[in-house]
């Protein structure tokens, strides 16, 4: 069995690292000529930052003349009680992608066989898995993706189980606010907490007793 050399195998470790998966590039996201008009959704503060630090996982937003997704016309379509959720998703799957990427820019030959797969037609659209969609359906978190032509099996399994984890978490996270909650049916079918369902019936209970 060949074994990696200690140095190699070192910085590996220092590449998954936590401290080195939260570095991410910051940089103000773009709009297009697709949409001429201001997106409403894109006022929203929290999603700026998820689409700004995470740019290769949310690039449809980005870059919605080229990937024609829900995502890019309507934005994250859930409570912010979720955000966290989908900031440990996007964090994991960002990781995965750069190092997708990274591969290719120190291997010439490879982007010399992705141009030749383009160029015959037979390399797939996307070139890197992409997010398409996230929201709420039926008091539950969905994550759409795309698989891309340069995701190996085995990665594109880790992300599945990344969204797979994001959607069961989320199960029992309050949308509106991010506390523990439970399925309402009766409230719209979704996750709330006691809180967001009855709010003040706490405080209410509380200053009664005083």
């Amino acid at each position: 069995m060949v074994t990696a050399p200690r140095a190699q195998r070192r910085t590996r470790s220092v590449e998954n690292s936590p401290a080195v998966r939260r570095q991410v590039k910051l940089f103000e996201p773009v709009d297009t000529e697709l949409h001429p008009k201001p997106r409403l959704w894109m006022l929203n503060a929290g999603q700026n930052d998820l689409f700004s630090r995470f740019p290769l996982f949310f690039r449809a937003v980005h870059h919605p003349d080229s990937y024609p997704a829900n995502i890019s016309h309507f934005g994250i379509q859930c409570g912010v009680g979720w955000y966290p959720i989908i900031e440990a998703l996007a964090r994991d799957v960002e990781f995965e992608l750069r190092a997708l990427w990274r591969e290719q820019l120190q291997f010439p030959e490879k982007l010399a066989e992705l141009d030749s797969a383009l160029v015959s037609g037979r390399a797939t659209y996307p070139v890197l898995p992409i997010c398409t969609d996230i929201g709420q359906v039926a008091g539950e978190l969905k994550v759409a993706l795309m698989h891309g032509h340069l995701c190996p099996t085995d990665v594109w399994v880790r992300i599945r189980s990344y969204v797979d984890n994001a959607e069961a978490i989320a199960r029992c996270i309050c949308e509106s606010c991010g506390n523990p909650g439970e399925y309402r049916e009766a409230y719209w079918r979704r996750v709330y907490c006691d809180d967001c369902v009855t709010p003040g019936v706490n405080l209410r209970q509380a200053e009664s007793r005083g």
